[in-house]
């Protein structure tokens, strides 16, 4: 896959603002970036995406590991095994058109979840669960972190910006592997995804100086307007 420049600049724009999010609310790099980047480089989603998430996740572990809590996680990293699994397979055997589809229904699913803001307590099934799903959605479209992050909701900032982390470290581990094994994840993906780090470290560099001075509920309901545009375009995209 060669990559036009108009592509690579869009891109590092993309996962910049992905990047920014997910440094001041835990998630989202992967909800704001996926839609777009599968429209105008169909080829960094899932592998290339997947491998960013990873990395930025390995940042966040480090600034935020006092509040690392591996006991509970575990439980959603073993749903994400079968999650994986079968959303290794969906993406052999499904049409770019359908995966489209599903990924902007992923989006649009995650957003309606942010409206409603339901309430679903952490419990060992309740995290197992959201693990599977979120394997699914994950191996699919790189978009793994609402349905754990809807899970998490009720703790604290610092708890949900480190448990998502070491969560999205592992998740993204069992999920290049599933691909890699399938052949669909390759060196290319790694390649591309060593070319988006600077953006991802400029945009988690500033979510750590503007976070605090920004209205989190501006920087939600920004995100939330933004996804849902994206959401849209990607079933639109997968219609046409």
């Amino acid at each position: 896959m060669d990559l036009s420049l108009y592509q690579l600049i869009i891109a590092m724009l993309v996962v910049f603002v992905g990047a920014l999010i997910q440094g001041m609310i835990g998630f989202g790099m992967a909800v704001v970036a996926a839609p777009v980047l599968y429209i105008i480089a169909p080829s960094l989603v899932p592998g290339t995406l997947i491998c960013m998430a990873m990395f930025l996740a390995m940042l966040t572990v480090r600034k935020y590991r006092g509040s690392i809590k591996l006991a509970e996680m575990k439980y959603a990293v073993a749903g994400r095994v079968p999650g994986s699994l079968l959303g290794a397979y969906l993406l052999a055997v499904a049409s770019r058109e359908h995966m489209s589809m599903f990924m902007g229904g992923a989006v649009l699913l995650a957003v309606f979840a942010s409206l409603f803001s339901v309430k679903i307590q952490a419990t060992k099934s309740s995290l197992f669960i959201a693990g599977v799903v979120s394997g699914i959605t994950g191996t699919t479209s790189s978009i793994g972190g609402p349905p754990v992050a809807l899970v998490m909701q009720n703790e604290s900032g610092d708890r949900i910006r480190a448990s998502m982390s070491i969560y999205f470290v592992f998740s993204s581990i069992i999920s290049l592997s599933f691909l890699f094994a399938g052949g669909m994840v390759g060196w290319q993906d790694f390649k591309y995804a060593l070319v988006l780090v600077p953006p991802v470290l400029l945009g988690s560099k500033m979510a750590s100086r503007v976070s605090h001075r920004i209205d989190q509920r501006i920087i939600r309901h920004a995100l939330l307007v933004l996804c849902s545009i994206a959401g849209v375009s990607a079933i639109a995209s997968g219609v046409r």
